[in-house]
């Protein structure tokens, strides 16, 4: 079969990662898919060199339109798929949508969505076109499993990573750690951010705190997560949420806030349930709530994940069992082949 394919491709961004891969994973199953990028990596870019062969390959041929298309971006592009038959992949953040993006929504023929939180978000938003839930998947090959069992070291290394900003966290993750963890502890806490503002902070007081920001290719961005014990994840609002899928499928013991685009995972891990929710940052096309972040409930778990090792690491196992078996990029690949052949 043929398909359309519009988006903006980068390894930088969540909708640019998923594009890469539904793309790459759709032609393994032998879709034709052409590609119509809003945003593509340009030879001798940062971004191109970080892509393999397979990928720039994505962009080599001439466009060609086709009588199924699929959009993944925010619902302000929608209007870019001019297909007879219009597909929509996307998301939100919060657990309301804006009248702005519902009525692009409604343009479409079907709307993809990644779990049921947002299932059930679109439907109450007024979202009235034919809605389906297709998770996202992880390169379980790329951020493969690593056995920690045998690891011998004084220090327990937790971690974060992400574009960490207020929305993520990460703030209340540093209050959770410093309030936490005594000085003579032998714990640390790594953070590796791609927004510059983050990096004014990389000189805090507590020297356990180590905060990278630069813009690292995957090979770098797997042996962070190999070098770590745990991971910590508290998300006040998520659409997809990749660094906390990517570190499971690599077997680390996962903090992940129970709201949004974690819902489906978070009891894969350790789920940290919100206290409450906010209007933080309205914007009128996401005009819902983010969570309230429990700080003492983080700090708890952090501090069992910390005393019960041989028990994060053996659910840190399982999740990434669960991550493979369930949220691969074969599988969610295959899932959406399946609709499109019905269509």
């Amino acid at each position: 079969m043929k398909l359309s394919y519009y988006g903006y491709f980068t390894p930088f961004s969540g909708y640019g990662i998923a594009n890469l891969n539904w793309v790459k994973y759709l032609r393994r199953l032998k879709v034709n898919v052409s590609v119509n990028a809003k945003f593509t990596p340009r030879p001798g870019s940062h971004e191109w060199e970080i892509l393999n062969d397979e990928e720039r390959d994505m962009f080599k041929a001439p466009f060609e339109k086709q009588r199924i298309g699929i959009i993944e971006t925010t619902p302000n592009y929608f209007y870019l798929n001019d297909c007879e038959i219009k597909i929509a992949n996307t998301m939100c953040e919060t657990d309301l949508l804006g009248e702005e993006w519902v009525t692009e929504c409604n343009k479409m023929d079907y709307v993809i969505v990644p779990n049921m939180f947002y299932y059930r978000v679109f439907m109450e938003s007024g979202v009235t076109t034919k809605l389906l839930i297709i998770p996202h998947g992880v390169d379980g090959k790329r951020f493969s499993y690593l056995d920690r069992s045998k690891r011998v070291r004084d220090d327990y290394i937790f971690g974060c990573c992400g574009y960490l900003n207020t929305r993520k966290g990460v703030f209340e993750l540093i209050q959770a750690f410093h309030s936490e963890f005594n000085s003579d502890e032998k714990v640390k806490l790594r953070l590796h951010t791609t927004d510059p503002e983050l990096g004014y902070y990389k000189n805090l007081a507590d020297p356990r705190i180590e905060i990278t920001n630069e813009l690292w290719d995957f090979d770098k961005l797997v042996d962070f997560y190999h070098d770590l014990d745990a991971f910590v994840f508290p998300s006040k609002a998520e659409g997809i949420g990749y660094p906390p899928r990517e570190a499971m499928a690599t077997g680390l013991p996962t903090i992940v806030m129970d709201y949004s685009g974690l819902e489906d995972i978070a009891d894969w891990g350790f789920p940290l349930r919100p206290i409450g929710y906010s209007y933080e940052h309205p914007m009128r096309e996401q005009v819902g709530r983010w969570a309230k972040i429990d700080i003492p409930g983080l700090m708890g778990l952090m501090r069992y994940l910390f005393e019960n090792k041989l028990i994060a690491q053996a659910v840190g196992k399982r999740s990434s069992y669960l991550i493979n078996e369930f949220c691969s990029w074969e599988t969610s690949s295959r899932i959406l082949k399946n609709f499109l052949y019905g269509l």
